[in-house]
């Protein structure tokens, strides 16, 4: 019941239009709203803030790139909600392939 809930505050995140502040539309400010609105309702959510390998798909011959991603997280599991789960990042690349290298759990 509480995940159910909390996926459904994570899709509205994903859904909202980008704004013209980006902090507020970005990854982390993102991630610190559904924290918020979680523990409004009694769901305990951390935010990991970190710094990440993706492969980079625009520029193929620069293999890798190490790029700043927060998501949250609810019991271990990792939830996105800075676009939709099938939007491409900056790089053409998907969010949720960023493997952290460095996580700081806020």
């Amino acid at each position: 019941m509480e995940l159910e809930k909390a996926l459904e505050i994570a899709e509205e995140l994903r859904q909202e239009p980008r704004r013209i502040f980006p902090m507020r539309s970005n990854c982390l400010g993102k991630s610190l709203r559904f924290r918020r609105e979680c523990r409004k309702i009694g769901i305990r959510a951390k935010v990991v803030f970190s710094l990440g390998i993706i492969r980079n798909d625009r520029a193929p011959f620069i293999p890798s790139v190490l790029m700043p991603h927060a998501w949250a997280e609810i019991d271990g599991q990792r939830i996105e909600v800075a676009r939709p789960l099938d939007e491409k990042n900056t790089w053409n690349t998907l969010d949720i392939n960023i493997k952290p290298v460095i996580a700081i759990w806020l």
